[in-house]
């Protein structure tokens, strides 16, 4: 044994200076990001949160080999205002851009300065909501437009010694939909009917142009992945989807319900995010901004206001907040309402309840609000199926969203949520003084079109914008 010793690790010796001297390790760059968005988009209509027929093969790529969210919410159901939230990490009525459409105000901090600053190349294509050169400049690249055409390019085009963020936002499945979207395209008999929609041919057919646009938008996914695989980079950039708010149907968009607030929310990212995890942990979307500038190493800046959520990438279990909170303010029409949402519960309290809650004129001019208008004049629209027509609606709603996840019952009168009731009441009223959401109600922005009609109103009174800043 004392023989063979030496040569075996004589052997060794010949055999290490015989192989190719290995370059050194270079130490890891910052990770990549991208952060698609859909618009207007619901978070039960697709594959990886158990839809049975809608196709989207890519975004289900996404949560099979990433971490899918399952109480992620938004802090508007209207497109700029939750944009805003995410991009600055602030709330809407803090971002100076709480309306609907408004442009950025001067001074505006996007999360993509601070990443810039740190080396980042950031890029913003598709739907640039809200508008204006104050935005606009805190991106090396904007490229706006309705659909993904440009995004593949976009991603050759890129300097190759920086770390990036792209930011993918499509119009899909915004309306007006494309019969042409999709091939081959969603049958009827494909819609699954939320229950505060009439099951009706004309509902049917409204709801499968919908799934063929978050298809056609699932595809152009499915090209950025397979760039970036093309690239060797996938792997070390953290992809994200989430969307801007609910459906664009009745009782959906703009409104403060689950349907319209609450969001899918997929993370793919090897290095940190375990396959096929799932999480129960409650999440903002005014997280999303100091959560990416954590990831890179950036420090938040003190005007964010949200709470990064890489402790639940890294561990499934872990909990970053207790309460996420929303609002919704003008979007076309005059409106007042906050929320506050927990891992079980969405409280919502309406300072305008003599507001009816109309949608939205895209919605307004669509086949499902036709026939909700007809059945509803006819008699033949039962309740849940009217909350849109009727006034006065409740000043506070509470709803069970585990065992009623379409807001169907609301339980604010319940003697036995009582106590739910006063910590909500609680829990908005801290929040709204810790962030100066002050305002008067009977002074907000006054409808910009014709309730019935959806035609254009001229405006003869100033308002209060809810969700400025003073």
């Amino acid at each position: 044994m004392n023989i063979l010793r030496p040569i075996i690790m004589l052997l060794a010796t010949w055999v290490a200076l015989s192989q190719p001297a290995r370059a050194e390790q270079p130490a890891p760059e910052r990770p990549n990001i991208v952060v698609f968005i859909a618009d207007d988009m619901s978070w039960e209509d697709l594959g990886a949160y158990g839809h049975p027929s809608i196709r989207t093969p890519n975004l289900d790529r996404l949560a099979r080999e990433g971490m899918r969210f399952d109480e992620a919410w938004l802090t508007a159901s209207s497109c700029s205002p939750s944009r805003a939230s995410m991009l600055t990490g602030r709330y809407p009525h803090n971002t100076g851009a709480g309306l609907l459409s408004q442009r950025w105000p001067e001074g505006a901090l996007l999360l993509t300065t601070p990443l810039r600053e740190a080396g980042y190349w950031a890029a913003a294509l598709g739907k640039f909501h809200p508008h204006g050169e104050e935005g606009s400049k805190q991106f090396d690249l904007v490229q706006p437009g309705g659909q993904a055409t440009a995004w593949e390019q976009a991603l050759k085009q890129r300097p190759r010694d920086k770390p990036f963020l792209f930011w993918f936002a499509t119009r899909d499945p915004h309306r007006e939909f494309d019969r042409n979207a999709f091939d081959p395209p969603h049958a009827p008999a494909d819609v699954v009917v939320p229950p505060y929609l009439p099951d009706t041919p004309e509902v049917r057919g409204d709801l499968a142009l919908y799934y063929d646009a978050i298809a056609r938008f699932d595809s152009h996914v499915g090209e950025v992945l397979a760039e970036l695989e093309a690239q060797g980079v996938l792997d070390h950039t953290m992809v994200l989807f989430l969307v801007d708010n609910g459906r664009p149907f009745p009782r959906d968009k703009t409104m403060c319900y689950e349907g319209s607030l609450r969001t899918p929310l997929l993370v793919r990212y090897p290095p940190m995010v375990k396959a096929g995890s799932r999480t129960g942990s409650l999440v903002s979307a005014v997280d999303l901004a100091p959560t990416l500038l954590e990831l890179a190493g950036v420090p938040a800046p003190a005007t964010f206001q949200g709470k990064s959520f890489l402790p639940v990438l890294r561990d499934s279990q872990a909990k970053v907040r207790d309460h996420a909170f929303a609002e919704r303010n003008w979007h076309v029409f005059s409106a007042c309402e906050r929320a506050v949402i927990t891992d079980r519960f969405n409280y919502i309290r309406n300072w305008r309840p003599d507001l009816a809650a109309t949608p939205p004129p895209d919605i307004g001019k669509s086949p499902t609000w036709e026939v909700m208008r007809k059945l509803y004049a006819a008699g033949k629209l039962p309740p849940e199926q009217a909350t849109c027509f009727v006034v006065p609606r409740p000043e506070e709603e509470l709803y069970d969203t585990r065992k009623d996840p379409h807001s169907l019952r609301n339980l604010a009168q319940d003697p036995e949520y009582q106590p739910v009731m006063k910590e909500m009441r609680a829990a908005l009223a801290a929040w709204q003084r810790e962030t100066g959401d002050n305002f008067d109600p009977q002074k907000i922005k006054p409808d910009g079109v014709d309730r019935e009609t959806f035609k254009k109103r001229e405006r003869k009174e100033p308002a209060n914008e809810v969700g400025e800043e003073s």
